[in-house]
């Protein structure tokens, strides 16, 4: 079990990591392009908008942030409670 709970963890942090630095990324981007609105969504889970407007430039992140670091903490837990079953049954 703590073998799971850790993997879990250590996928959710990775994930938030790079959402996080590819959100901040696509911001930098959008601001330099100078595009007037940018969006990056998942269906309907937004991870970042980024509007321009005549009195400056605004940047929201979305629900996603949240979402995405779960989903990906539940998939490194899940495949490494498949290694680890493997692992005590032997070759």
């Amino acid at each position: 079990m703590r073998i799971v709970v850790t993997a879990f963890l250590l996928g959710a942090a990775a994930v938030a990591a790079l959402a996080l630095g590819s959100a901040i990324l696509a911001m930098v981007l959008a601001e330099a392009s100078g595009r007037d609105a940018f969006r990056v969504a998942l269906g309907e889970l937004e991870l970042l908008s980024f509007e321009r407007r005549a009195d400056g430039s605004e940047t929201a992140f979305g629900p996603a942030l949240l979402v995405l670091p779960l989903l990906g903490g539940f998939l490194n837990a899940a495949a490494a409670a498949v290694l680890d079953a493997r692992g005590r049954r032997g070759p």
